[in-house]
C-alpha cells in the first residue's frame, strides 16, 4: 500500500490531473534533458507554445464540464501527432507546450506545427455536441532562441501572442 501511495504522489507532482500530460515540473526536466542532448548531437530543438483559439466561448455557451472533456480530447490527438521522442505538457487552462527533440532542420519542425494543427482543426465531438477549435502556436528554436528553458518559453510565448493577434489557427517562429 505504502509504495502504491508513493507512486499516487509521484504521479500527482508530475503529470496534470485533468489530461494527464506532463506538468509544468516534469516539462522542465524533460526540456533539460532534450536541450543537453541538443546540445550534444548539435541539432535544434523545438519549443512550440500553443493557445487554443475560441476556448473561452466553448465554457461560457457549453459549460466547464465539456470545455475540460475538449481539453482531453485535444490532448490525445496532440499526444498522437507528435513522434514518440517529443514531450507535450499542458501549462493549465488551454495553454500547452510541446519539445520537438531530434528535429534536423526547421522544415522539419514545420512539418511537425502543420500536422498538430491539422489533426486539432478536425471538429470534436463531446456529449452530442460539436466543438471547433483552433490552435495560435509560437515557436522557439535552441539554440538561436533562447539557451534556457526561460528564454525558449518567453520567446514561444511572445510568437504565438503574434499568431493571436495577426490571424490565429496557425504558427509562427520567434524572431
Amino acid at each position: 500500500e505504502r509504495k502504491a501511495y508513493e507512486r499516487q504522489l509521484e504521479h500527482i507532482a508530475h503529470y496534470d490531473s485533468l489530461t494527464g500530460l506532463p506538468n509544468r515540473t516534469l516539462l522542465s526536466d524533460r526540456m533539460h534533458q532534450a536541450m543537453s542532448l541538443a546540445r550534444r548531437h548539435g541539432q535544434p530543438l523545438a519549443v512550440a507554445y500553443l493557445d487554443l483559439d475560441g476556448f473561452k466561448t466553448v465554457n461560457d455557451v457549453h459549460g466547464h464540464e465539456m470545455g475540460d472533456k475538449l481539453l482531453v480530447a485535444l490532448a490525445r490527438r496532440m499526444r498522437q501527432a507528435l513522434r514518440e521522442v517529443d514531450t507535450l505538457a499542458r501549462l493549465g487552462g488551454d495553454e500547452f507546450v510541446a519539445v520537438l527533440a531530434n528535429v534536423p532542420d526547421r522544415h522539419a519542425i514545420e512539418l511537425a506545427a502543420r500536422k498538430i494543427i491539422e489533426d486539432c482543426d478536425e471538429p470534436i465531438i463531446v456529449d452530442g455536441a460539436e466543438c471547433r477549435v483552433g490552435f495560435s502556436m509560437g515557436i522557439a528554436v535552441y539554440p538561436d532562441d533562447g539557451t534556457t528553458i526561460e528564454q525558449l518559453v518567453n520567446s514561444a510565448d511572445g510568437a504565438m501572442y503574434s499568431v493571436k493577434r495577426h490571424s490565429k489557427n496557425g504558427f509562427a517562429f520567434a524572431d
